[in-house]
């Protein structure tokens, strides 16, 4: 596919930050964020004549969500909230229609719908926060590419700006009024261990990404299996794809190294309505953790069933929601065991090759196929491949009860992964 770049612009807010929100202390969990951005990509049709629409509601949304606006200073952990703008490119594609693309598109394809690739902040101090591509297609299609740095946004936070911003702009005003609390919440304080992951071999690893599909028939036949064997009526939809996929890769992992190795799964797990008191949908910010399994020994992991898996998931969910219930008022201490322990724990065994890692992470619950800018509802919303090994994003696609999964696996690997009895039963490649 190839883009061509028509301009590229700072969008600033319409109206100027107040003199005392300049400064935008990150939190602890921003803090904690792994050095990436948090993406969509949304696809319209005959929408390519109100790039200027995104243009000037995306200046006026700005002001309620200021710090997009800013620029990260890396020494003092802050946005300085100096109103330089959004980037915004406009660009076209000229060899390929937009339902082509959908219809048979390689996921690494995505990538050149982005203005910035998912590795890449903080590559100057004029690096932008906030990103915005939008994409002409010949046929009239549209597709805008949105993408935040994951050290102020999480998944959440970015469903709560393109709403915001999709309202705004089809009707001139949201209801939406995001907060900014994360700081004076869950404050920074002396943290003393970040991620480490290496940007330059994030970009330089070969994975494979492929898509696939959980059907509504077909979501409905495994939940039933698994009740059969558990004797569990409340498996949700997203804890038994997760088990599957889950029981998949341990299966993989048994076949690249000739033998089972100990295992666990890790959960990134939304934290706003499992605090005391709870926050509000809106609150802006990192407030998710890793909810992170107890470690299988390689025993454990060789005859572990999808139906034990959901146990294994729903253990460590339980947990989470216990220890994020006092996330509030943990202090350091706190903080430390609930947030930076698990998954730097986790990070560490990945890293060190000790265990199989699988990392999870579901956005099926996010309405981002609802994003109506005034020209209607997109034809598909995707998040574009990431190069994390063992990374498994779920998403939703606008059907009733449908659930995308994207998998992301070294490229040998995933002929593996095709060729599972599960994953051939109950889900379809994309």
């Amino acid at each position: 596919m190839k883009i061509n770049l028509i301009s590229r612009k700072l969008i600033k807010p319409t109206t100027q930050t107040p003199q005392h929100l300049n400064q935008y202390s990150i939190s602890f969990t921003d803090e904690f964020s792994p050095p990436m951005n948090v993406r969509i990509l949304l696809f319209y049709t005959s929408a390519s004549k109100r790039i200027r629409r995104l243009e000037e509601s995306l200046g006026e949304i700005l002001p309620r969500f200021y710090p997009l606006a800013g620029r990260y200073i890396k020494t003092d952990h802050v946005v300085d909230c100096s109103d330089e703008g959004a980037e915004f490119i406009e660009a076209e594609a000229t060899d390929v229609e937009s339902m082509d693309l959908i219809r048979a598109m390689e996921p690494d394809q995505l990538n050149h719908l982005f203005s910035r690739q998912f590795y890449q902040l903080d590559e100057s101090a004029a690096c932008p926060l906030l990103s915005v591509q939008a994409t002409r297609f010949k046929c009239g299609g549209l597709a805008v590419g949105i993408g935040i740095a994951h050290r102020i946004f999480d998944g959440s936070s970015l469903e709560t700006f393109v709403q915001a911003w999709s309202d705004h702009s089809a009707a001139g005003e949201t209801a939406i009024t995001p907060s900014f609390d994360s700081p004076s919440l869950l404050p920074r304080g002396d943290l003393d261990c970040t991620p480490t992951t290496d940007k330059s071999e994030m970009k330089n690893i070969s994975i494979c990404t492929k898509r696939f599909l959980f059907t509504a028939e077909a979501i409905t036949r495994l939940r039933y299996e698994l009740r059969r064997e558990e004797s569990d009526p409340y498996i949700t939809r997203v804890r038994a794809a997760c088990a599957l996929i889950a029981k998949a890769l341990i299966d993989l992992d048994r076949a690249r190294h000739g033998q089972s190795r100990p295992c666990l799964v890790v959960q990134a797990f939304n934290v706003r309505k499992r605090t005391v008191p709870p926050l509000q949908k809106d609150a802006c910010g990192n407030f998710a953790v890793q909810s992170v399994t107890r470690s299988m020994s390689a025993a454990e992991a060789e005859r572990m069933s999808v139906g034990g898996l959901v146990g294994v998931l729903g253990e460590a969910i339980d947990k989470t929601t216990s220890d994020c219930s006092r996330i509030l008022s943990a202090g350091a201490g706190g903080l430390n065991e609930i947030v930076v322990v698990p998954a730097m724990n986790a990070l560490a065994k990945s890293l060190s090759d000790e265990e199989n890692v699988i990392w999870c992470s579901d956005w099926s619950k996010f309405e981002f196929s609802k994003t109506d800018f005034g020209w209607g509802k997109p034809v598909w919303a995707t998040i574009g491949a990431v190069a994390v090994e063992n990374m498994v994003v779920l998403t939703e696609t606008g059907g009733d009860g449908e659930i995308e999964a994207w998998v992301h696996l070294k490229s040998n690997e995933m002929s593996l992964f095709l060729d599972n009895e599960g994953i051939k039963m109950f889900t379809k490649l994309m």
